[in-house]
C-alpha cells in the first residue's frame, strides 16, 4: 500500500517557500498517514468488506451502468488561496470555477466545461485518452493534459461515488473503523490501477455511513502528476440529492492530508438531470451540441 516518501514531502515543502504567509499556514496544517490495509483477511472477511460495499452501491443507485444513458451536473465551487499557490496546474483556479459536466457511465466518457475570469476549458476524457481546449483552442502541452487527466478523474470518484469504483473493479479490504462528529463510519479501502490520470495506480479508502449506507468520505493518493505525487487528499460528502435513479453529492469538501494539511476546495451542485440521450459524438470536440448542450436542470 501507499507510504508517503521524504523526497515528495521535501517537494512540498519547496513549493511553499513562495511567501512567509503560506509557510505560516502550512506549519499550522496538520497531516494525516495515509491507512495502510490489514494484511492477508481470511474468506469470512473478505465477504463481509464486499457486503459492505454492496450496500453501499445500492444506496446511492446501484451500478449507474446499469439504469443511465446519461448524468449531466452543473457545480460552483470555491479554491482556497493556499491550494492555488502550492498547485497552480492542478487547480486551474482562472478556469475551474463554475461547470456544466456530462457522464455516459457505460462508455466510460467524461466531459466537461469549466467557466472561470480567463474564459473556458471544456475537457473530453475517456478510458485511455484527454482533450482539453481552453477558449476553443485543443491544448498540446503535456502538463496540463497530464493535471487534467488526474482532477477529471478523482471528479468522477466525487460524482458517481461507489459506481466509479465498481467501473474499476475494485476489490477491498477492510481497515478499523473510524469515529468522527458522534459518528462511527466503515472504511474500506483498495488500489486501482490505472489510478487517477496516468498513475499506474493509486490508493482509495472510502468511509461509509452504516446506518445509511451512504459514502461519508473518499481519501485517495494522486500519483498521476509530479507535483502531486506523494501527496493524498479526502474528499466529505456533506449533502445528497436523489435525481432519478441516482443519488448525487450536492455539497463537498476537499482536503489536502498528507504532506502537509490544508483546505483545498468546496463546491456545490447547482443542476442535475439524467437521461437526455446525448451521443458521443454530442460531446466530441471544443463545443457540446444537441441535447448535450443545455445546462443542467436546476436544483432550486
Amino acid at each position: 500500500m501507499f507510504s508517503m516518501a521524504n523526497a515528495q514531502t521535501h517537494r512540498w515543502t519547496r513549493l511553499l517557500h513562495g511567501t512567509a504567509t503560506v509557510l505560516a499556514m502550512a506549519v499550522t496544517g496538520c497531516s494525516t498517514p495515509f491507512p495502510e490495509a490489514q494484511q492477508n483477511p481470511g474468506p469470512q472477511a473478505q465477504a463481509e468488506t464486499q457486503a459492505i460495499f454492496d450496500r453501499c452501491l445500492a444506496a446511492h443507485g446501484g451500478d449507474f451502468r446499469t439504469h443511465t444513458k446519461d448524468i449531466n451536473l452543473s457545480l460552483e465551487g470555491e479554491w482556497s488561496a493556499m491550494i492555488q499557490r502550492i498547485q497552480p496546474i492542478v487547480t486551474d483556479a482562472a478556469f475551474r470555477v463554475t461547470a456544466q459536466e456530462r457522464f455516459r457511465p457505460a462508455d466510460q466518457l467524461y466531459t466537461v466545461e469549466w467557466r472561470g475570469p480567463a474564459g473556458t476549458k471544456k475537457v473530453v476524457r475517456t478510458s485511455d485518452a484527454i482533450e482539453v481546449y481552453y477558449n476553443g483552442v485543443r491544448e498540446t502541452d503535456d502538463k496540463k493534459l497530464r493535471a487534467t487527466a488526474m482532477t477529471a478523474d478523482a471528479f468522477q470518484l466525487f460524482h458517481l461515488g461507489p459506481s466509479f469504483l465498481q467501473l474499476r473493479g475494485a476489490k477491498f479490504t477492510r481497515l478499523e473503523d473510524a469515529r468522527e462528529k458522534g459518528v462511527t463510519y466503515q472504511r474500506l479501502i483498495t488500489t486501482i490501477s490505472p489510478g487517477f490520470g496516468f498513475s499506474p495506480a493509486d490508493d482509495v479508502v472510502v468511509w461509509i455511513d452504516p446506518k445509511t449506507h451512504r459514502l461519508f468520505r473518499v481519501h485517495m493518493t494522486l500519483n498521476g502528476f509530479e507535483t502531486t505525487r506523494g501527496a493524498h487528499v479526502d474528499t466529505t460528502f456533506l449533502e445528497y440529492r436523489q435525481v432519478g435513479p441516482v443519488l448525487v453529492p450536492v455539497l463537498l469538501d476537499e482536503r489536502v492530508r498528507g504532506p502537509i494539511g490544508i483546505h483545498a476546495h468546496r463546491w456545490r451542485m447547482t443542476g442535475a438531470d439524467v437521461d437526455r440521450g446525448w451521443t458521443v459524438g454530442d460531446v466530441n470536440g471544443s463545443t457540446w451540441n444537441g441535447t448535450a448542450a443545455a445546462p443542467a436542470q436546476s436544483l432550486n
